[in-house]
């Protein structure tokens, strides 16, 4: 059943004059798609995707990508609508955290502060959170401490989530890194790469935070190296069908030498698979048989050896990278980890952070320390950083030389 509408149009001087009768392809008004009701309602042309990027994140932004259409947009509205909604996605989650931090700063939910006796209130929101929501205690009050966190100590970072410009990855790497750090170093640092973060994937983010942590806090960041390196575990959690998880907490320097000669024996196993014709593995299942073997090659060891012997010989095998037991993997080629250290620092002039390959900055004395027992290679750089000329002869440091920095810098050497 169709409704039908007298058309009429103002005429000059005559009063309205009745156009033909016209069908109303519609039973009502609720019938009409949203789109068009708004461009009838308001004269104004309906949004599309495309211009999804020039909206703010909210309600009108919500409404464009509720009215998309995957099955009909072409290859660019889909990556459109894909940026479109990662947006919302910050929107909600920015929102979300403002909610949370409210909520644990009302009265009912810190009866401590009434003179009863409560638990931590973040503990007291997350419980509610967690049986509205149907998480676990742990993960709600994960949300509401970093909820805290963001609204409390980062409210440009959390201004920046909720307009979009970074998702909640990014954002949690800024408070990871920063959380810990003095109010006047956090401030600065914050400020100095939110501008840069919407460019940067959350890898990049963390790398730029830490150099200019480095630079801007020399003391207090080798100060929480220290204090972190001696945090470090290992940990094994068993896991289904006969496996388990290995989890290790390392210094970075340590856990590169080890990555670094996993991955050297897999690219050799890989070989002698082919070799052998025997069936291909993955990497990651060569780098887990080659870290396995290593063990393995260090009992064997520790059984052909004296017991006062055992803890040089698994030292030994596990930073030689060696497997010496039957059915190991040998390493044909020498491995090396790679570490840029500024003449500076080398020389006591300065506190300038060093480049662990692979993992980004890490505090100068540690540098110095990598460098007292490497092989030197000269690079030489512009004031920017920029590679001008790499040196083709290499210099082992003397014994007497690595002693001296060594304890030269048993402590930092930065002002105060």
């Amino acid at each position: 059943m169709f409704e039908e509408a007298l058309l009429t149009t103002p005429s000059s001087g005559h009063g309205p004059v009745a156009e033909p009768w016209v069908a109303w392809p519609y039973d009502s008004v609720d019938d009409i798609d949203p789109v068009l009701l708004r461009e009838l309602s308001t004269g104004e042309p309906s949004r599309t995707i495309t211009d999804a990027e020039a909206l703010p994140t909210g309600p009108e932004l919500a409404a464009v990508i509720a009215g998309f259409d995957p099955s009909a947009a072409s290859a660019y509205d889909l990556v459109e609508a894909g940026s479109a909604f990662a947006r919302m996605a910050a929107w909600v989650a920015a929102g979300e955290a403002t909610v949370l931090a409210e909520l644990a700063s009302r009265a009912q939910l810190r009866p401590d502060h009434t003179g009863y006796r409560s638990v931590n209130p973040v503990t007291n929101t997350a419980i509610e959170i967690a049986g509205r929501c149907h998480v676990t205690v742990t993960q709600a009050e994960n949300q509401v401490g970093h909820a805290l966190q963001l609204v409390e100590d980062f409210h440009d970072t959390h201004t920046a989530l909720s307009t979009g410009a970074i998702d909640l990855r990014r954002a949690r790497v800024i408070t990871d890194e920063l959380g810990g750090q003095d109010q006047h170093v956090r401030v600065r640092v914050e400020a100095a790469v939110l501008p840069k973060a919407p460019c940067l994937d959350a890898v990049a983010l963390r790398k730029v935070i830490k150099r200019l942590l480095h630079e801007l806090a020399p003391v207090a960041t080798a100060e929480r190296h220290k204090i972190a390196r001696d945090r470090r575990y290992v940990a094994v959690t068993p896991a289904s069908d006969g496996m388990t998880h290995l989890e290790a907490l390392l210094p970075a320097e340590d856990a590169t030498a080890l990555t670094t000669a996993l991955n050297a024996a897999a690219a050799h196993a890989k070989r002698a698979d082919a070799s052998a014709s025997r069936p291909a593995r993955t990497k990651d299942q060569r780098r887990a048989d080659a870290l396995a073997e290593l063990g393995w090659a260090a009992i064997t060891a520790c059984n052909d050896t004296p017991m006062s012997d055992h803890a040089a010989v698994t030292t030994g095998v596990v930073l030689a990278g060696r497997a010496p037991a039957t059915g190991a993997t040998p390493q044909r080629r020498p491995i090396s980890v790679h570490v840029t250290v500024p003449f500076s620092t080398l020389a006591g002039l300065s506190d300038e952070p060093g480049e662990l390959d692979g993992y980004g900055p890490i505090p100068a004395h540690v540098a110095s320390l990598l460098a007292s027992e490497g092989v030197w290679t000269w690079l030489r750089t512009d004031v920017t950083g920029q590679g001008l000329d790499l040196g083709r002869t290499r210099y082992r440091p003397t014994t007497a030389l690595a002693e001296f920095i060594a304890a030269r810098d048993r402590t930092c050497r930065a002002p105060g």
